[in-house]
């Protein structure tokens, strides 16, 4: 049976901490299939590590923007805790550009960062996971206090990611860049840096939750719509470029995702 808590942060970091979660399944199915979603997270397993498939095994991790699917294998017990950043709230704390951890799922220890070190180790030791949000809370209120984050980019990003969101099917990058008064380059290359991956591939991901959306609604309707017209409705060509985009982001075609996503109602919005 799978528990999830979550919290929301202290109103101070909410711009950048969308909230922190804990969980734990202790008869977790073999594989577990996380999907990207456009933010970054920071997690902690703890007990026992875990490994991804591919990438090796992980104790803690921050997970970085991905257009790819990766399967979490584990013996049947899982608990994580850990922090889900908004879109460009992760820049804030880590001074690096984030586009260096596009597809990456990268061990703490790997960051060259004393202070997030002692993090992990507070974390691995602390009694329970409230206590764990307290620690990572006070890491990020210390870290926002010293940050020296362009706050007229933030905006303009802001207004960037908003215009995409509100127009998932049509939208044009020219049209973007002209919404946060950037040109297509300094977009670019902005975006890439603050929220670890390319604003063409931000959109598609937002196409992609959009019509997953979509394609749930309809398949609960009593009158669903056809997959083609879903597709169309979402920017997609046709229903093959559907298909195709799926295939990638989540590994699955629609209609065998739509029987596998037990967990839509994840607050953390990770899992299928």
């Amino acid at each position: 049976m799978v528990t999830i808590k979550t919290r929301l942060p202290i109103p101070s970091l909410r711009s950048y901490v969308k909230m922190y979660f804990w969980g734990k399944d202790n008869e977790a199915p073999l594989v577990q299939r996380i999907v990207p979603n456009g933010e970054m997270g920071l997690c902690f397993y703890l007990n026992q590590p875990v490994l991804y498939d591919g990438v090796g095994e992980r104790r803690s991790c921050l997970s970085g923007q991905s257009l790819h699917y990766h399967d979490i294998v584990s013996d049947g017990s899982v608990e994580i805790v850990g922090a889900h950043f908004t879109t460009l709230g992760a820049h804030v704390f880590f001074s690096s550009p984030l586009k260096l951890f596009f597809g990456q799922i990268v061990p703490l220890a790997d960051i060259a960062d004393p202070r997030l070190h002692q993090l992990e180790e507070e974390v691995m030791l602390a009694s329970d996971y409230e206590i764990c949000w307290d620690l990572m809370e006070a890491f990020f209120l210390e870290r926002l206090c010293h940050s020296d984050f362009d706050a007229l980019t933030f905006r303009r990003l802001q207004r960037a990611i908003a215009y995409g969101q509100r127009h998932t099917s049509d939208a044009q990058i020219c049209q973007v860049a002209s919404e946060a008064c950037l040109s297509e380059r300094h977009l670019n290359r902005v975006f890439s840096g603050v929220v670890g991956l390319s604003p063409k591939d931000y959109l598609r991901l937002q196409r992609y939750h959009k019509t997953l959306r979509d394609l749930k609604q309809s398949q609960n309707s009593d009158s669903p719509e056809s997959l083609t017209s879903i597709a169309w409705a979402n920017g997609y060509c046709d229903f093959s470029h559907l298909y195709s985009d799926f295939r990638k982001i989540c590994g699955y075609s629609p209609s065998r995702l739509l029987k596998e996503s037990d967990h839509e109602e994840d607050a953390v919005g990770w899992r299928i």
